[in-house]
């Protein structure tokens, strides 16, 4: 199998796992998850904040993430590694003078600018980064969407995802989305899942 292939296995386990965690195990439940295959739970936001609503964050994506693919590489003996919040190779500028750059652009490493952060790198077992993967929950502001593509686009790695999910999916978040995607995804592979419906949302929709 590729490294696509693989990762794309892992992907499939990941947005399993979220749907089960997100049906089962968030706090205020009181209730044993049986079968469960991941310890993480949605927490909750306080009674006076928001009246004790189920908080939804990259963060349980992440996690789930790393779960799987520590999982997928013990069951399929793969000798891959991972870090987190990954140096970039390229410098960018993401804004100026304080100001947030609406077209972020990356330097040529010699003039001004700074490395980036990658949410989760995959490294072979020579260490070598093989895939790049950044995380989004929710539909975050155009300038998140674009200055992670831009990061994931430019650097030297073949592999390059971006994963997120929503909590429903209709029309104008459909909209939405193909407004913040269709322009900026480039190489980077696309996934996002849906909460509500439980499926994925295909790339050529946004299209």
């Amino acid at each position: 199998m590729t490294t696509h292939e693989h990762i794309e296995q892992i992907v499939e386990s990941t947005f399993k796992v979220l749907k089960e965690v997100h049906s089962k195990q968030k706090e205020g439940y009181n209730q044993y998850p049986s079968g469960n295959k991941s310890r993480i739970i949605f927490p909750q936001y306080s009674k006076e904040y928001r009246n004790r609503e189920t908080r939804l964050s990259e963060q349980e994506l992440r996690f789930i993430f790393v779960e799987q693919f520590n999982r997928y590489c013990e069951d399929n003996k793969l000798n891959w590694f991972y870090s987190v919040e990954t140096p970039t190779e390229h410098k960018y500028i993401f804004s100026e003078r304080g100001v947030k750059n609406s077209n972020p652009n990356m330097t040529d490493n010699k003039g001004e600018g700074q490395s980036a952060m990658v949410d989760f790198a995959i490294h072979d077992e020579t260490l070598k980064r093989i895939a790049l993967v950044e995380f989004k929950a929710l539909n975050p502001h155009k300038l998140s969407f674009i200055k992670d593509f831009k990061k994931l686009n430019a650097e030297p790695v073949e592999n390059t995802y971006f994963i997120m999910y929503i909590k429903s999916c209709g029309l104008r978040t459909i909209n939405n989305l193909k407004q913040k995607v269709k322009s900026s995804i480039g190489k980077a592979k696309f996934y996002c899942y849906d909460l509500e419906s439980c499926n994925r949302i295909d790339v050529e929709i946004l299209k």
